[in-house]
Formats: structure tokens, C-alpha cells, sequence
């Protein structure tokens, strides 16, 4: 008996050297790297599952991408669009981890075990990236924010970072906005200094606010065959009724939500009513569908479409804006259009 009792004890003393040299010899998760905008070497789990991202236009870009699932924190701003929530019912209900002015509630971000968080970059780092980087070791992967180029730069970053199969639609998705770039640029490259027209582009919720030069916006309004009248530099500048009076925009589109409010006020207050813009009958609202089309958002490859046309309507006679916004949403979204739909879209107003 008691050579039994001593065989089971050595027994069980091998078997827990066993599991212990089998746990000690179990490989590391498997990892890679990848190369951000700032030129950071960003390790990252080979396989990401679980996406952060404080960036409101990009959570309309994971979600194209086809990576929405793989998100489990996002940020107060894209959780209230209320296209993504048509698109994308979950992101209500997402924990909200930043807040509109991209400050981190850390409690919330750590509980959400993000394996990578996607973050905007414009030459300067969050405030809390240190904290992240440092205390917590979750990979933090930067991409650029601030001109077309870039945009495609984003997508194919955060398809690198989903997967295969999102890297395989971000490829696609920038095929698609190539060519919808040529499409325009192959008729307004050819128009003559005087033709093209001086578009002020209004951001932010007042109207006293303007898009200027080396942005985003600057980019699309060069494609479409306009100039940007504001000759300050960056998004969102604050501007005098002297500044625009100065400029004398020929056309103004209004953007960031509430746009058709935004654009009423401008035509109610007398100080515009002597901008060309304003007494033309040329003030228009920008489209804002998942993401404010006009911003670093997926829907800029139909902002570019829309714009021409808005520009020059006679140049782009053959231009269906609302059938190729169905084509997109359809293609990339996935999601069937009404009519009543495109319009809302077009309109900048909720579904």
C-alpha cells in the first residue's frame, strides 16, 4: 500500500514538472509590425481583435473596411452620428473611452482591453499617449489626418492593422477613390484661372469659422475645379466678417453638423448679405452621411463627385451624385439607399 501511495505521489510530482515545462515552453502570441505615420515601428498582435478608436471619422472607416466588429471602443462624437448609428446599431452601445475633445476616460479604455488603439496624428501626440505607451503597453498606431493623400494612407494603415480581408476592401476602396479623382480632374484641369470658382468652406458650429489651406478641404476644392477663398491655413480658423468680406467667396458650402442651420444663419444675418456668394443664391450644405463627407471620412471619394458638380453642374451634366452615393453605400457599406435616404444624406440631415 504504501508503495502504491509513493508510486502516486511521484507520479503527480512528474506530471506538475510536466505542465510546468509545457506552460514555461508555450510560445509568445504571435506578433508584427507595423510602420505608422509618424515612422514608429508599432508591434501588434498578428491577429488584432479588439480595436480602440478615438478618431470619430475612422470608426466609419473601420466599419467600410468591414472591421466593426472588432471595435470595442470609440469616442462620444462618432457614437452620436447618426448615420453610423443607421449603419452600425452596436456603436451605441460601445463603451465611449474619449470624449469630444479627444480626452481619455483610462478606467474605460483599459476595461475594454483594446489590442490596438487607431489614433489621428498631425505632427503632435494625444496628451495621453505617454500614459498608454508607458503604464499600459497598448500598441498605439498614428495615421495621417490632413490632406486626400493621406486619407488613402489611412485606409490602407487601419486595413493593415484589421486584417487581410479589411487591407483587401482598402485597396479596393482607394482603387475607387483614384478613379473618382481622375474622373474630375480629367475635366477640371482643364478649366482657366478665371473659371474656376472661389468656394468658402465654413467647419465647426458657427459660421465664423473657415477651412483654409493645407487641409483636407483645400485638396477636394482644387479637384473639383474651385479655389479655396480662405487663405488662412488649417481647419476650423477663426475669421472676421472683414476676412470674408475680403475674399468675397463666389460660393459657400457649410459644413459640420448642424449644417442646414448653420447655412440659414448665414443667409439671415445682414453682415453676408453683400458676400457674391450670398446674393447669388450660392450657399449650400455639405453632405455628412456616416462621416461629414467633406472631412478625413470614407465618404470623401463621393465628396470629390459632389463637389465637381456643385462647381460646375454643365461640365458634369452626366454626374448622378445620388446614384453614385447608392452605388458606394452598397458597395461598401453594404446597405440599400432610398431615395428618401439619399436625400437626407445629401441634405446633411438625420435619417
Amino acid at each position: 500500500m504504501l508503495y502504491l501511495r509513493q508510486r502516486w505521489v511521484l507520479a503527480c510530482i512528474v506530471w506538475a514538472a510536466l505542465a510546468q515545462g509545457t506552460a514555461a515552453a508555450a510560445p509568445a502570441p504571435a506578433t508584427r509590425q507595423i510602420t505608422d505615420a509618424a515612422g514608429r515601428h508599432v508591434t501588434i498582435p498578428e491577429k488584432v481583435m479588439r480595436v480602440a478608436d478615438p478618431w470619430h471619422a475612422n470608426n466609419a472607416m473601420v466599419l467600410m473596411l468591414g472591421g466593426a466588429g472588432k471595435l470595442v471602443a470609440t469616442s462620444v462624437q462618432a457614437q452620436s452620428q447618426p448615420w453610423l448609428r443607421r449603419l452600425y446599431p452596436p456603436i451605441k452601445t460601445l463603451p465611449a473611452a474619449f470624449n469630444a475633445s479627444g480626452d481619455v476616460n483610462l478606467e474605460t479604455l483599459i476595461g475594454a482591453r483594446p489590442d490596438v488603439i487607431l489614433m489621428a496624428y498631425d505632427g503632435s501626440l494625444p496628451k495621453w499617449f505617454a500614459a498608454i505607451d508607458s503604464a499600459y503597453q497598448i500598441p498605439v498606431v498614428l495615421m495621417p489626418n490632413s490632406s486626400l493623400d493621406g486619407l488613402k494612407t489611412t485606409a490602407l494603415l487601419t486595413g493593415e492593422v484589421l486584417g487581410s480581408n479589411e487591407l483587401g476592401v482598402a485597396r479596393e476602396f482607394v482603387r475607387y477613390f483614384d478613379a473618382n479623382i481622375q474622373r474630375v480632374v480629367t475635366v477640371t484641369e482643364k478649366l482657366a484661372a478665371n473659371a474656376r470658382p472661389k468656394v468658402l468652406h465654413t467647419s465647426s458650429a458657427g459660421i465664423l469659422t473657415a477651412d483654409g489651406r493645407q487641409t483636407v478641404i483645400d485638396d477636394w476644392i482644387n479637384i473639383a475645379g474651385g479655389v479655396n477663398a480662405a487663405t488662412v491655413v488649417g481647419n476650423g480658423r477663426p475669421v472676421t466678417m472683414e476676412q470674408v468680406a475680403a475674399w468675397n467667396p463666389d460660393v459657400i458650402i457649410v459644413g459640420s453638423a448642424p449644417n442646414p442651420q448653420n447655412r440659414q444663419a448665414i443667409l439671415d444675418d445682414p453682415r453676408w448679405r453683400e458676400i457674391n456668394a450670398v446674393k447669388n443664391g450660392k450657399v449650400f450644405v455639405n453632405p455628412s452621411g456616416a462621416y461629414l463627407w467633406d472631412r478625413h471620412s470614407a465618404e470623401a471619394a463621393l465628396q470629390v463627385l459632389w463637389a465637381a458638380k456643385l462647381l460646375h453642374p454643365a461640365q458634369f451634366a452626366d454626374l448622378d451624385v445620388g446614384k453614385e452615393t447608392k452605388s458606394f453605400y452598397a458597395r461598401f457599406f453594404h446597405y440599400q439607399l432610398s431615395d428618401a435616404e439619399v436625400a437626407s444624406i445629401l441634405n446633411s440631415t438625420p435619417p
